[in-house]
């Protein structure tokens, strides 16, 4: 599977060539307080086009990362009630295969409402045979980013639980570091496994990376979302050799310039491979690509299951 975000209807239209990809995610839904609470940007061509090339389309639903708004809409049950309905609608007439529910930030005191939720937008598209794949982080401690979400009930009414692989070192991160170091996913799908079936799961893989700037002076940490096309750009320009990092299991680069030391963890075919086979070692159920446009070619040779 892959996200579609960040690019032009030229550009994904070119995606769905690739004959690895067999679903696809734009983000059509966003949660709203308003009316039906929900915005709808549905796009019937992509579909179609998707349809035409022999790829599933699970549109994506987003919260906005907001937890009052998640909390106004998912606390009441007749908001509720009128937001499935309004999706099943949506997803039934455009034809859709499935939906994918990316709700992140969610107030723990919420955590039985986002359940409610799901079962009851798993129960309204059954009849129509739509998957359900619901977003979960990778475990950590933060109660809004991850201690508000039930993984082993969410796991028993989803057809698919999707760990995002990804973000060991967030944006606003003080210290630098890899988006996803290889031992810190491979723990996170081993505590997924302990509440949900490993073929219900589709382990989410990084397409970019960040450039960490640290100022020598000041000590002060800032980083820059990156492509894996662009990372291959600075490696390429500033001639850098990249060295494997084994704590990581992954390639690192870095340089200094006008004071500043910028790190890199690389995201490149190798790491990708490795993310691929810790899927199928662990017999996941799939295989993710946060976001389509932001990898570079090569690694469409590796981005595939042995199923």
């Amino acid at each position: 599977m892959g996200w579609k975000y960040n690019g032009s209807s030229q550009n994904y239209s070119q995606q769905l060539k690739h004959s690895n990809l067999n679903v696809v995610s734009p983000r059509w839904y966003t949660l709203n307080n308003t009316g039906n609470f929900v915005l709808i940007t549905a796009d019937t061509n992509y579909l179609k086009d998707a349809h035409n090339k022999g790829k599933k389309v699970w549109p994506l639903i987003g919260n906005k990362f907001d937890p009052v708004l998640t909390d106004l809409v998912l606390s009441n049950p007749e908001k509720r009630k009128k937001l499935v309905s309004t999706l099943k609608n949506s997803l039934v007439q455009t034809k859709s295969d499935g939906i994918n529910v990316d709700f992140e930030n969610i107030d723990p005191k919420n955590k039985q409402d986002f359940i409610r939720f799901v079962t009851e937008l798993k129960n309204a598209l059954h009849p129509h045979g739509i998957k359900v794949s619901v977003d979960v982080t990778r475990e950590n401690k933060d109660p809004f980013w991850s201690g508000s979400i039930d993984r082993y009930a969410l796991g028993q009414v989803a057809d698919y639980i999707i760990m995002m692989g990804y973000d060991e070192h967030w944006g606003g991160s003080p210290i630098a570091g890899s988006v996803a170091s290889m031992p810190w996913v491979q723990e996170g799908i081993e505590l997924l496994l302990e509440d949900v079936p490993s073929h219900k799961i589709i382990l989410a893989v990084p397409f970019y990376t960040r450039e960490w700037i640290t100022n020598l002076t000041t000590k002060k940490v800032k980083s820059i979302d990156r492509t894996m096309g662009e990372v291959e750009q600075i490696i390429s320009s500033k001639n850098l050799i990249k060295v494997w990092d084994q704590n990581t299991q992954q390639n690192y680069v870095e340089f200094t310039a006008n004071g500043d030391k910028h790190q890199i963890w690389v995201e490149d075919k190798q790491s990708i491979k490795l993310r691929i086979d810790l899927a199928n070692q662990f017999n996941l159920g799939g295989a993710a690509a946060w976001y389509i446009g932001s990898e570079t070619p090569d690694i469409w040779n590796i981005y595939h299951f042995n199923k």
